[in-house]
Parts: structure tokens; C-alpha cells; sequence
């Protein structure tokens, strides 16, 4: 009979601080710590002997007098002696055995009853292990080789950036060595300490190996390897934030690192404003740090999911801005913004569409496919059966087992009106080369069982049926489900709760057979079953006969049963093993807190802040003075109602663009300074070096330039916060200071040239088509939000103003404004419905609504607003229905 496995104390795997930096204040340090090594183990027991003496060594077995005989005090001190001297002996076998550990790179056994004791020798060698004391393997842990240091004379400072510059010789930098050694590798990138938790390998080989034990693996793909700081993996303990660690080949949720091409032969422009000679190793240090951003916040690697639940989100804050989220729901949005992969939604639903009228064109039917693969630049479709013969933008390999979309994703522009082939398309997760693994619920035949952990099956189960009712190519999928949070039901219209199992199949089967009964076409309708608490076997029996019995029935639940068609396994770490792919993947997954906070999300987005006219909404006054002109005519300025944008007289590679503008747009909202650590927690929030922080703040800098006084525009306050000079104008600010200066104004024409001053700087949504990634920090600013009710409350009081001077044309360009961020907001439609009607009939009445139903894009036109046309528009009331 085997052993049970025990699993070792994490606090072994601990991550130690930073060594400081060798000085001459360095040897007082390691003599400090030699006397209270010498005070620990010689003067405590000296100290003894004087004081107490040492025990009397029996020479006989005592007797019974002996036992009975009334103690004294000396008696009383000898045993008092006797513990202590056996205590420092336990402490002693403890220091010795941390000692050997220490110097064999490995980890000392626990030593039975030693306890406290133990834990306190393991924190003196640690102490010890920074200051250099202890020799052996973990000496060159505690700071860079000397092949690495920088000369004496080289200040902290610049020893960072000079790093990475390469030697009159052209020897190769570290950063370069680091980055040609992780290329093709899986990487993680060793988290900074948070709330008193610091990463270990233990724990990084169990969220992404799914054994604790395995750490062992990790340490020997890294040991003796030079990270960017100089230091090196020389004891398993002791790793250090920001460190990048080779993964094994079957990690799961770490991404891999691109290989570098080779870069063409032109030389390269100048550098400028102090920005490092070696660029091309800084661009291979900051995308392996985004590349391990981009593994994922909440759901590692959740970015169909994410995207569909934003594009929900999306669709209904097209009317109004919604009310004010709580704090849990921001930072569901934050993390939602943070995991989201818009572009590859994008891409799948268009390729969806593309095959859709390919097969028509063809005259053929769309292919039965029963899993898909996407990449960043594949996909493909496991088909069954086979189908040797592809259609346009296709082609067929193994025999037609699969198909490979073979156009160019970039140029894709598939037909509006071509529905999406397999609507019930899901993500089960992605695999260990980042790509989402899908299967077609309804193409499965039968019932899909995830057995396993019954918590996390439940949660991936979860995560399916979210899929199935909020992805753009799943519009014509509902959802019955039970046993799931019940906060989903409120997340998205199409899926409805059942009590229990029997319930959900009852409710199916009825709707199947009213189907029948009425003759209703369901060819293009999916129904997915989905079950998220354990069922017995019956039930199962029950389940795969209901899914198998006609096509556009899909059956998911957990547990196993061996009537499933698809028989998946999870385990505690969410990893989900589909045999019938042969593939491992890190499962997309909702837990119960998650999905209540996206329902709280969804319930802020339909509510209205005020009612009717109310109250002027209240403006926080901008602490910089700017105003419309200020923007326009500025050297430096930022945007942010609308896409992004940030000019500077310096210049900045295409790649960087995306960070160094978030750097200045983040800076530009917080015109009171921010500390750099709170800037790398917004811009990168899973975690940066502080090299690669820092670089990119000085590229910004220069980017920026210096004002007419020669300072730069991007600067350090004297307590270390960064802040942008006066100059640089954002338009929230001058969005502001107009409005505030239209409520003061005497005249109502002075009022109506600066609203409409104020509005022209409006160019869209707030932050609208931000890139992957970035800007989860304005979710939990609620600033979208903010922004968009000032604005529907400058361009409300402007059209009134407008239509009390008889100037309908007016009032509908200031309900346009409103229209430019939220595009079905209802009462600004019935603004430029009266207006259009005022300057041009039924005529221009008409055109407004062909406009609405494009914008409602098939939604459902306010009833108020429906009123209202059929008042401007007689006999238009069949149109809008």
C-alpha cells in the first residue's frame, strides 16, 4: 500500500525581496548577522551554564523515594535547564540541516516537533542567504555575476538602462540573450507581491501543471539561467517578481513567445532623447511582458467569452448611459475589458457568415461540423463525415476532414444579411498555443458530460450556456437551464431557468411538440439543455435519449454517464481534457461571484439616473483651464470622447503606440499625479518589470517633449509623482470648462455658442475601439459612463434652447451629438424626429426612421418612439412593428 502524498509547506517556496545592491555598508551587514548567529548558537547555552548550570547526569534508575520525594528549587531550575538546553538542541539539528539544504540547492526535511523553531532557522539562513554568508549554489542568487555587473563607478540607475546596451564590440546584451533564449518557449512571468501573498513555484506548477510537486520540473528548465535584473534561479525559494520561467511543454493558461523574424538589413533611425541604442531587445523584453498580459484576468484565456458578455453590455448601453455600477460591478467590467479578444470575435463571426454564403452560392449545404480550432491567424473546422470538396475560401485537407479558411483574415467582409453557419458554436478553452478550442453543441449527436470536479464542471457549464445566449453568431440560440447561478437568467433574455432537471426537459419537450403541432420551421433554431448540478443516472438516460432525437437539441451536463456522446474530464485546476481532440485546454469558466457581478453590471447599464429634464447634471471642475481652442491649437494634447488619441511633437514606433498612449492618457485624467507603481498597476495590470515601466516612461517622455521653458512635458513632482506639464490639453477638461462656462453665461446665445463648442469636441464613445487589453483601469473610474451623461445633458439643454429660437435644424444637430454615443437613445431620436418633420415633412421624416431601424439594428423601437412615428408618418406603423 502506497504512501499518501503529503503536500509540502508553501512557505518553503516563498519569494524573497530583492538583494540590495553590494556597497561598503555590506560587510557591517554580514557581521551583524555573524554575532547573532554566534549569540543564537554559543552565547545562549554559555549563558546557561553561568546562570543555572548544567543539569546533574543521573548515574542510578531512580527509585520510588526518588519519585515521591517533594521537589525544590533547585529541582524546579535543573528541569527548567534541561528543557532549554534540549530546545537549543532541537534548534541546532534545525540551523545544521537548513544549512545543508541551502547549500545542495534543495529544501531541508521538517524536523518532527521542531515547529516554530524550524521556521526560525529557515528565516536566519534566508537572512543570512541575502547577505552572502552562506555559501554554496545560493551565493550568486543574491545578486548579478560579476561578468554582469556594471563598472564601480556606475550608479544604480544607470546601471538599468546601460544594461542593455551593447558593448563597442557588439556583444550581445542581456536582454538580448534573455529574449533569444525564451523565443518558442511557454512563459510565466513571476507575479509582484500582492496583500502579503508572494508567487512560488508550488504554486505556479499547480494552477498551470496541476501538481504542486512538479515545481521540481520548472526549476530545472531555469536553473543557472540570467533573468533581465542579472540574477539567477539558484534555489527553488527564491525567485523574484518580474522574472520570466521557462514553463513545460503541457503548461496550461502561459503563452508562448513568438519567434523573433530576422530584421531586414536598413539601418535603423537614431535614437532619440535618451531612448536605448539596443531598441530591438527592449521590443523583445516588452512583448514577452504582453504576451504574459494577454494570458488573461478573470478566465484565463476567456476572450470569446468576455468579448460576447461586452458586446451584450454594449447593445444595451446604446440607449442610455445607465446608473452608476457599484464597485464589484466595475471591476467585472475592468476584468471583462482586460480578457476580452474583440478582433478574434470579430473574425470568427465574419468567417461564420463567409461560409454561410459560400455553400449557398455553391448550391450545397453548409458542412456538419462538430469542433473548431481558431488562432490569431487560422481556423478550422473538424468536419464529420468527411467532405473532400471545399467551397470558395476553403480548403480541404486530410481527406476533407478538416477545413482551413484559406483568404486573409485581415480583408474578410462577408455578406451583412448571411446568417452565421453553427450558431451553437462554444469555447471550451484555449490551448497551450493560446488558440480557442470550440465544439458545436448541436452537432454532437447526444448528451456532453464534464466529469471531474464537480465545482468547476459546474462553472465551465456556466461559461457554455453564457456562450450559447450572448455570442454574435448564437442569435438564434436559447437556453434552458438548472442548477446554474441564478444571476445568469439576468444577464441575457434568451435564457430561462428551470427548478430542477426534470423541469428543464419537460419544458423542451412541450416546446418541441407545440413545434410540431403548429407546424413552426425550427430548421435554424437551437435549443441548448444546459445542466450545472450533478443528475443520477435516469436522469442522464433521459437527457441523451432527449438530445439524440432530433437535430438543433443540444445536451450538456455535468458528472460522467456512459450514454454521453462527448464524455469531457475537468480537474480541480481547470484544466478540461476533450479525448475526441486529443487536446488539454485551460476551460473557460463563470463562478457563482462572477456571474452575479456581471448581472449587476447588466442591471446598472438599464437604469436611468434622472428622469425627464431634472436637474443639470453636476460637473467636477477641471483642474486644468482649457478650452476648445486650447485643444486644437496644442503642441501636445490628448483625446478621449472618442477613440484615443495622443499628438506629440517626438515620434514613437508603430508598436509601442498602444502603451505609450495609454502611459499619457492615464497621466492626462489624473492631473494631480500619480506614484509610477499606481501607473505600471493601471497600464499593466498582471504585472511588469520595473525596466520595462520605466523605459516605456521616458519614450513617453520624449514623446512629449518639453515646453517652451525647456521642460519636459512629462515630469516627476518632488515627491515621485509623475504629472504633465500645463500644456498638454485634454478635451474632457475643455469638454468641461465649456459647459461649466455655459451655465454661467448671461445670454442664452452665449450659452448656445459654447454648448455648441462643447459638442464639436465630442467625436464618439469615450474610449471607443480601445486595443486589447487596455484600459480596464476607465471601468473602474466609471468614466465612460460620467462622460456620456454630461454630454446627454449638454446636447438636451442645447436642443431645447435650439427649439425655443425656432431652429430645428439646430436641435437636431445637438441630439446628433448624443446619436455619436449612444446610438439608440430614444429620446434624442424623437428630437431629430420633430426636428426632421419641422424642416422637411414626411419626407425627412421617413429618411429618420430608415435611419433608426439601421441603427435599432432588428431591436425592438421604444413604444414611445413607435407613438410618435406613427403620429409624424401615417401608415408607417406596419414598418416599425
Amino acid at each position: 500500500m502506497t504512501e499518501p502524498i503529503t503536500t509540502p509547506d508553501a512557505s518553503r517556496f516563498e519569494t524573497l525581496a530583492p538583494a540590495p545592491v553590494e556597497d561598503g555598508a555590506s560587510v557591517g551587514s554580514r557581521i551583524g548577522a555573524a554575532l547573532a548567529l554566534v549569540a543564537l548558537l554559543i552565547g545562549l547555552p554559555v549563558a546557561l551554564l553561568l546562570l543555572g548550570g548544567s543539569p546533574p547526569i543521573p548515574t542510578e534508575v531512580p527509585s520510588l523515594r526518588d519519585l515521591a520525594r517533594q521537589l525544590g528549587p533547585e529541582d524546579l531550575v535543573s528541569v527548567l535547564v534541561g528543557i532549554v538546553w534540549l530546545l537549543w538542541l532541537v534548534f541546532v539539528v534545525c540551523v545544521v540541516l537548513e544549512i545543508i539544504a541551502t547549500r545542495r540547492g534543495g529544501m531541508a526535511r521538517t524536523v518532527p516537533l521542531a515547529g516554530p523553531l524550524q521556521h526560525l532557522a529557515r528565516a536566519l539562513i534566508g537572512g543570512l542567504l541575502l547577505t552572502g554568508l552562506v555559501a554554496g549554489p545560493a551565493g550568486a542568487a543574491t545578486g548579478p555575476s560579476a561578468s554582469d555587473l556594471a563598472p564601480a563607478s556606475t550608479t544604480v540607475a544607470t546601471a538599468t538602462v546601460e544594461a542593455a546596451t551593447p558593448a563597442p564590440e557588439e556583444k550581445p546584451s542581456r536582454a538580448d540573450r534573455v529574449a533569444d533564449r525564451l523565443e518558442g518557449e511557454l512563459v510565466y512571468t513571476v507575479k509582484a507581491p500582492k496583500e502579503g501573498y508572494h508567487d512560488n513555484l508550488w504554486d505556479i506548477a499547480e494552477r498551470h501543471l496541476g501538481d504542486g510537486f512538479r515545481y521540481k520540473e520548472i526549476y530545472e528548465l531555469n536553473k543557472d539561467k540570467t533573468q533581465l535584473d542579472g540574477r539567477k534561479l539558484e534555489l527553488a525559494r527564491l525567485i523574484q517578481p518580474g522574472w520570466q520561467l521557462i514553463m513545460p511543454a503541457d503548461a496550461v493558461g502561459v503563452s508562448r513567445v513568438a519567434v523573433q523574424q530576422e530584421a531586414p538589413a536598413t539601418p535603423a533611425p537614431a535614437p532619440r532623447g535618451g531612448d536605448s541604442a539596443d531598441s530591438a531587445s527592449a521590443d523583445a523584453e516588452l512583448s514577452v511582458v504582453q504576451d504574459q498580459s494577454e494570458t488573461g484576468a478573470w478566465w484565463m484565456g476567456a476572450g470569446l467569452l468576455a468579448s460576447g458578455l461586452l458586446g451584450a453590455l454594449a447593445v444595451s448601453r446604446r440607449r442610455r448611459p445607465g446608473g452608476e455600477p457599484d464597485e464589484a460591478a466595475r471591476e467585472a467590467e475592468a476584468d471583462l475589458r482586460l480578457a476580452a479578444d474583440p478582433e478574434r470575435s470579430r473574425v470568427l463571426e465574419s468567417v461564420l457568415r463567409q461560409l454561410s454564403a459560400s455553400c449557398e452560392r455553391a448550391g450545397v449545404a453548409v458542412p456538419s461540423a462538430y469542433a473548431a480550432v481558431v488562432g490569431h491567424d487560422e481556423i478550422e473546422l473538424h468536419l464529420a463525415p468527411a467532405v473532400p470538396e471545399a467551397v470558395e475560401g476553403w480548403e480541404a485537407v486530410d481527406g476533407g476532414a478538416v477545413w482551413r479558411f484559406a483568404d486573409d483574415l485581415a480583408t474578410l467582409d462577408p455578406p451583412a444579411d448571411a446568417e452565421p453557419a453553427y450558431p451553437s458554436l462554444v469555447s471550451l478553452g484555449v490551448d497551450s498555443s493560446g488558440r480557442d478550442v470550440l465544439v458545436d453543441l448541436a452537432s454532437s449527436g447526444g448528451l456532453i458530460t464534464i466529469g471531474g470536479d464537480l465545482h468547476v464542471s459546474s462553472e465551465v457549464v456556466t461559461s457554455l450556456a453564457l456562450q450559447a445566449a450572448v455570442s454574435p453568431w448564437s442569435r438564434s440560440v436559447r437556453v434552458v437551464a438548472t442548477g446554474l447561478p441564478s444571476a445568469v437568467e439576468s444577464v441575457a433574455e434568451r435564457i430561462s431557468l428551470a427548478p430542477d432537471v426534470e423541469s428543464a426537459a419537460s419544458q423542451v419537450e412541450a416546446a418541441r411538440e407545440q413545434d410540431v403541432l403548429t407546424g413552426r420551421q425550427v430548421d435554424d433554431e437551437v435549443t441548448v439543455l444546459a445542466i450545472g448540478t450533478q443528475v443520477p443516472g435516469f436522469a442522464m438516460q433521459r437527457l441523451a435519449a432527449l438530445a439524440g432525437s432530433r437535430s438543433g437539441l443540444a445536451a450538456v451536463a455535468i458528472g460522467d454517464h456512459e450514454a454521453a456522446r462527448w464524455r469531457l474530464h475537468v480537474d480541480e485546476h481547470g484544466t478540461l481534457h476533450v479525448p475526441q481532440l486529443g487536446l488539454a485546454v485551460t476551460a473557460n469558466r463563470i463562478g457563482a461571484h462572477h456571474a452575479e457581478a456581471v448581472a449587476s453590471l447588466f442591471a446598472s447599464a438599464g437604469l436611468t439616473t434622472r428622469e425627464g429634464d431634472g436637474d443639470r447634471i453636476a460637473i467636477s471642475l477641471p483642474r486644468r483651464a482649457a478650452d476648445d481652442a486650447a485643444w486644437l491649437t496644442a503642441t501636445s494634447r490628448v483625446g478621449v470622447l472618442g477613440p484615443v488619441l495622443v499628438d506629440g511633437p517626438g515620434e514613437q514606433t508603430e508598436r509601442r503606440a498602444a502603451v505609450l498612449t495609454e502611459i499619457v492618457a492615464f497621466l492626462a485624467l489624473h492631473p494631480e499625479g500619480v506614484h509610477p507603481t499606481v501607473l505600471a498597476g493601471a497600464v499593466w495590470p498582471l504585472g511588469v518589470t520595473p525596466e520595462v515601466r520605466d523605459a516605456n516612461i521616458e519614450r513617453a517622455r520624449v514623446w512629449l517633449g518639453t515646453d517652451r521653458e525647456g521642460h519636459h512635458r512629462l515630469r516627476e513632482s518632488l515627491d515621485g509623482r509623475l504629472v504633465l506639464g500645463p500644456d498638454v490639453v485634454c478635451d474632457w477638461d475643455a469638454f468641461r470648462h465649456l459647459v461649466i462656462a455655459s451655465r454661467r453665461a448671461d445670454f442664452p446665445r452665449d450659452e448656445i455658442d459654447l454648448l455648441r463648442r462643447a459638442l464639436k469636441l465630442v467625436r464618439g464613445p469615450a474610449f471607443e475601439g480601445a486595443p486589447r487589453g487596455r484600459y480596464a483601469w476607465v471601468a473602474t473610474l466609471d468614466l465612460p459612463r460620467t462622460i456620456g451623461e454630461l454630454v446627454i445633458d449638454a446636447a438636451m439643454r442645447l436642443s431645447q434652447l435650439m427649439q425655443d429660437g425656432g431652429d430645428p435644424a439646430g436641435a437636431a444637430a445637438a441630439a446628433g451629438a448624443v446619436l455619436r454615443v449612444y446610438p439608440t437613445h430614444d429620446e434624442a431620436w424623437r428630437i431629430l424626429l420633430r426636428s426632421r418633420h419641422a424642416a422637411g415633412g414626411t419626407s425627412g421624416v421617413a429618411a429618420a426612421v430608415d435611419q433608426l431601424h439601421a441603427a435599432l439594428g432588428g431591436e425592438p423601437m421604444d413604444p414611445t418612439t413607435a407613438t410618435l412615428v406613427d403620429e409624424l408618418l401615417p401608415g408607417a406603423g406596419s414598418q416599425i412593428s
